[in-house]
């Protein structure tokens, strides 16, 4: 019985952690977090009207993915990006996970590493990631924090910045943020946000961006 007690407290962290899944967990406007879908979840995700995302939770820990513009063209074949991330560590209020991105048409790849930092209703997230495409010799490192407070069952308040190596050291591009909030419901989760670059842009405000997402059970 001791036995049993001790493995139930070692894995409790770990049950808790795939019980409760939320619409839009995955990641906040942009980013990814690294929280995960439980095994044969899916979801279908859509930015602005006309890019496309479908994701398939392949185990607790992996989703695998693919991402396209609306096929207004013929061409938005070209655009189709295949995506994956892995939790690599799950505790009930810090997990990690690496993700990873292709896109045959201009051989783009990009690799990162996501920290998700304290409770999902009160969390930080931090991320670094590299891309390069076309054979490029360099890679363009990439950096991303962003935090979700929830103010109630259904809305979440969400703040994301991000910004390039090359933008910060050479342009002295100060980032972009985007602030903004989700609604939830059972199995859908709509975002509405505001980005806009931290500098003076004169009368520009805010570049509206909307989500919507349905998870698939």
């Amino acid at each position: 019985m001791k036995c049993a007690i001790i493995v139930l407290l070692i894995l409790m962290p770990f049950i808790l952690a795939a019980q409760n899944f939320q619409p839009g967990d995955h990641e906040l406007f942009l980013m990814p977090t690294a929280y995960t879908m439980p095994k044969g979840n899916s979801y279908f995700s859509n930015y602005e009207l006309v890019f496309l995302n479908y994701t398939f939770a392949q185990t607790p820990t992996t989703h695998i993915g693919a991402f396209t513009l609306f096929p207004i063209t013929k061409d938005f074949v070209e655009t189709f990006t295949f995506g994956a991330k892995q939790n690599y560590l799950k505790f009930n209020k810090f997990q990690g996970a690496l993700w990873a991105t292709y896109t045959p048409k201009i051989k783009g790849i990009t690799i990162g590493n996501v920290f998700s930092i304290g409770k999902k209703s009160n969390s930080l997230h931090i991320g670094i990631g590299a891309a390069t495409a076309d054979e490029a010799s360099q890679w363009e490192l990439l950096y991303l924090i962003g935090y979700r407070k929830d103010v109630s069952k259904k809305v979440s308040l969400i703040a994301e910045y991000t910004n390039s190596q090359t933008l910060l050291e050479e342009e002295n591009f100060n980032g972009l943020i985007s602030i903004g909030a989700r609604f939830r419901g059972g199995s859908v989760s709509w975002e509405l946000a505001g980005v806009r670059p931290l500098e003076s842009t004169g009368d520009f405000l805010f570049f509206p961006l909307l989500k919507a997402t349905i998870h698939i059970d």
